[in-house]
């Protein structure tokens, strides 16, 4: 089981102590919807009424890996089994990119376009029949993880809530102590990162008239400890190799937390 300790009002640290529950049941059925910059898989839970969706936004490698398909496979999982969609967006292969971790340059340019895109995405997938326009929500990765928090601090009113996987606190919302998020925020890190250390997030302070974001941090968790069967390794990321690897004790605790956010917020918005 997992121990929380209250460090501040805004911030939560997590030593996981236990190992993770078995996988969810998979999907029910599918469909693929694509705009410009980006590409969409939505993956329906059973049944066939009118449900929430998710959004789900990878990291800076992209969809195809198989480490991080597999990690997007269980979120999908996760959230099908409590009855919301599960969305997964790529708005890498749109633009003929594969890896960008290690172009600082582009990953700041397109952590500030995509969001954009995920306001395209999102409309077009309110239009579908199953999905309950009103009642969306954003899960982003790494890469996805800040697109999150540039969503939070513009137009995050259109979603009810906003879940960031270790994502980078940049300058303006969190480098320099200070958020302004104006929907509900979720950050989920690993103390063991080294490459977007959760320490930039946890000084994070919202201003006036502005939401407090909830940070859970994991002890001895690295980047990616979401993702199912990650070795711990290193790979080529900005400003030399970091550290990724799976944690399963952190990926359920997460996962958990995750889905009693979501259900409180997206309850809100019946």
């Amino acid at each position: 089981m997992s121990r929380p300790e209250r460090l501040t009002s805004f911030f939560i640290l997590v030593v996981v102590l236990g190992l993770g529950a078995a996988m969810p049941p998979a999907a029910a059925a599918s469909e693929r919807i694509a705009g410009d910059g980006w590409a969409m898989t939505v993956h329906y839970p059973a049944g066939d009424g009118t449900v929430p969706a998710v959004i789900v936004m990878p990291g800076c490698s992209g969809n195809r890996p198989p480490a991080v398909a597999r990690g997007l496979r269980a979120h999908a999982r996760a959230l099908n089994a409590a009855g919301l969609a599960a969305a997964i967006v790529d708005v890498l292969s749109p633009r003929g990119l594969d890896t960008i971790c290690a172009r600082p340059a582009l990953l700041a340019r397109l952590t500030q376009a995509v969001p954009a895109d995920i306001a395209d995405a999102a409309a077009r997938l309110g239009r579908l029949r199953r999905i309950d326009a009103r009642r969306l929500a954003f899960l982003g990765q790494s890469f996805g993880g800040s697109v999150a928090l540039e969503i939070a601090a513009g137009a995050g009113g259109r979603f009810a809530a906003i879940v960031a996987y270790y994502p980078w606190c940049a300058d303006g919302y969190g480098g320099n102590g200070k958020s302004r998020f104006a929907a509900p925020v979720l950050i989920l890190a690993g103390l063991a990162d080294d490459w977007t250390p959760a320490e930039r997030c946890t000084r994070l302070r919202p201003v006036s008239g502005s939401r407090p974001a909830r940070i859970v941090a994991y002890r001895g968790a690295h980047h990616s400890f979401d993702l199912p069967g990650l070795p711990r390794q290193k790979v080529p990321g900005v400003g030399g190799a970091k550290t990724v690897g799976g944690n399963p004790a952190a990926a359920a605790d997460s996962r958990r937390r995750y889905l009693a956010f979501l259900k409180e917020r997206l309850e809100d918005r019946r």
